[in-house]
């Protein structure tokens, strides 16, 4: 039930998408939208992917603008994090 979400109104269940507001269904009984909801499709998320030009060729990002052009849909991965580098031993001397 993670897109959506329920309200009673006027005595109904009313199967909401949570991201639009949208009305998906009314319902009588709560268990009735809580079958609705299970066969409705859960949406994967997306993974991030650079946007391309027309030749193919990766575009960069306009520090002008408030959106990023460089990746579709506008956002960008977070960045993983580096293991911390391992520390090396002092050689000994003779």
């Amino acid at each position: 039930m993670s897109g959506y979400k329920q309200e009673n109104r006027d005595g109904k269940i009313v199967v909401l998408d949570a991201a639009t507001g949208k009305v998906m269904g009314r319902f009588v009984a709560k268990h009735f939208a809580d079958d609705f909801i299970s066969r409705l499709p859960v949406a994967e998320p997306v993974e991030p992917k650079r946007a391309r030009g027309p030749k193919g060729k990766l575009k960069a990002d306009d520090p002008a603008t408030p959106e990023n052009e460089a990746w579709e849909g506008g956002k960008a991965p977070k960045k993983k994090k580096k293991a911390p580098a391992k520390k090396k031993k002092a050689a000994k001397k003779k």
